[in-house]
């Protein structure tokens, strides 16, 4: 019986369910086709897999099944199925230019450049070959050459301007010609003042006219800043060697004078220059505080595509109002003397980690010539010399802010035995915005500066201090916190405040300082 019960269940699923399968229509070629221009991209995909797997050899399933995937932005899979339908016979014209977009897409730029050259080979769309390919090179960074590309595009089609002069003016902003990118994009503007892409290269417009300002040339920067010093003389925290230093509390007034000439050169070579000003005027101890010091720099460099490198020379003379006289008189009114040369030199290694990241190396040589110094003994005199060396990553965490870790490492071989030494300085400088972008619009930037250091410096001889004989080692940390507003275009007003700590194993070194400042920036 249950023999009987199993073969009459087999013939009911014979009869009912086997002739349903074998009822159901094949799927079509015309069926995915419709499904596709109707923007079904889902369901025109599955039939056309279907119909591949039917019929390999239909380049024209393989073309409408690559569009498909197109649509839905696959775009690995539409360029697999895209290359099919230009090596099955027909093959599909259309099917290369789409083929070198997705190539473009994915960033396979030398199979996309083989493609090209058989469609200008084949005559296949020359107008949309010749953009295609204008975007190849720009992405490959070959800008002349995209250049050439999208002005041929523009000729041949003329409904191709407007997007051809926007990215003509994206190459020249690529090779900093920006008075050019400026231009393109104001054509851009021009063609179709309407259109999203004339929205689009306004804002480019903007960007430019900032970079332009940026980027000029000749920069001449000029600041006056007052404030008030708590220990100018840096009045050691010891009470009992102390005694007898008065008025270590002054105004300060530092004022400065920058400029900087950073031409645009053809090609990768790289140059700057710069020559500063810098004066420190005081309330109190003008005759031996009082300084004024010139910098002179050139960097030349050569930037190699993926790092840049430098060689920077640096020289700077600092004059003091001081006296050679160790006990000078109290009616001395000295002028300002030579106090200082100092030179640095040596190359800079820079590179991009990534977008947000750069990387920074140096190692130079340092040497330092002091004059009209009091005589105190051979073992006091201060000229020397030595390496010097540092580290720096900078952090580009958000628009108009970033984070900039350094180490610098430097060793003095002095004249004298009491001032040879190395030191280790770790700093951190951390500047960003703290107004949302609407209220920027209407009062300007506000950035917040924090910075920080501290300077690890061990002296190599043991020296006698008079109150202690030891090898000097001193830790001085340094920290300061400040707002910046950009109240206009060309000035800034800054508001300062540093504090200083000098830790040191002779306690002649030991000191505390707090500085409060404001004053004004301004850039030409």
């Amino acid at each position: 019986m249950r023999k009987i019960a199993v073969l009459y269940l087999s013939f009911v699923f014979i009869v009912m369910v086997i002739p349903d399968a074998f009822c159901q229509p094949p799927v079509t070629l015309q069926e995915g086709i419709g499904q596709y221009k109707q923007e079904n991209y889902e369901e025109a995909i599955e039939i056309l897999t279907k119909v591949r797997e039917q019929d390999p050899m239909s380049s024209m399933a393989a073309f409408y099944l690559g569009m498909a995937y197109k649509q839905t932005v696959d775009y690995s899979k539409a360029s697999v199925n895209l290359e099919d339908a230009v090596k099955l016979t027909p093959y599909i014209k259309d099917a290369v230019v789409e083929l070198i977009d997705m190539l473009y897409q994915l960033n396979r730029l030398e199979e996309a450049e083989k493609w090209v050259k058989v469609a200008e080979k084949e005559e296949i769309f020359p107008p949309r070959v010749a953009f295609l390919s204008g975007l190849i090179f720009s992405k490959e960074n070959r800008n002349q050459d995209a250049i050439e590309a999208f002005e041929r595009a523009k000729k041949i089609d003329p409904t191709l301007a407007q997007p051809s002069e926007f990215q003509i003016a994206l190459c020249y902003m690529k090779d900093r010609k920006l008075d050019k990118a400026k231009e393109r994009f104001q054509a851009v503007v021009l063609q179709d003042p309407l259109s999203d892409l004339a929205g689009f290269a306004r804002q480019y417009q903007d960007t430019v006219e900032k970079r332009m300002y940026l980027e000029r040339p000749l920069r001449l920067t000029i600041s006056i800043i007052g404030g008030y010093d708590t220990n100018i003389v840096q009045k050691p925290i010891e009470q009992t060697i102390a005694t007898g230093i008065t008025g270590e509390e002054s105004g300060v007034l530092q004022s400065s004078v920058r400029l900087d000439y950073v031409p645009v050169l053809e090609g990768p070579w790289l140059f700057n220059a710069r020559y500063a000003l810098a004066s420190s005027v005081n309330e109190k101890h003008t005759h031996s505080h009082d300084s004024m010091a010139n910098t002179f720099s050139v960097s030349p460099g050569y930037n190699f595509g993926r790092f840049a490198i430098n060689l920077t020379a640096s020289y700077t003379n600092v004059l003091l109002r001081t006296d050679p006289d160790a006990s000078p008189p109290p009616d001395s009114a000295p002028g300002y003397k030579r106090y200082l040369d100092y030179l640095t030199y040596g190359p800079t290694f820079r590179t991009m980690i990534t977008q947000n990241n750069i990387l920074e190396l140096f190692a130079g040589y340092d040497k330092k010539n002091y004059f009209n110094q009091a005589e105190l003994g051979p073992e006091q005199k201060r000229n020397s010399e030595g390496p010097r060396t540092y580290i720096s990553w900078v952090w580009l965490f958000k628009e108009n802010a970033f984070l900039n870790l350094r180490y610098d490492f430097n060793k003095e071989h002095a004249d004298g035995i009491a001032w040879e030494n190395a030191g280790n300085r770790f700093t951190f400088n951390l500047i960003m915005p703290i107004l949302p972008a609407d209220m920027v619009k209407w009062i300007g930037p506000l950035n917040l500066q924090l910075t920080g250091s501290a300077y690890f410096q061990d002296y190599k001889y043991e020296i006698d201090y008079g109150i202690t004989s030891e090898k000097r080692k001193d830790k001085i940390y340094t920290g300061s916190v400040g707002l910046t507003w950009e109240f206009c275009k060309y000035a800034n007003f800054i508001l300062q405040y540093a504090r200083t700590r000098s830790d040191s194993n002779v306690p002649l070194y030991e000191y505390n300082r707090n500085l409060y400042t404001t004053g004004f920036e301004f850039r030409f």
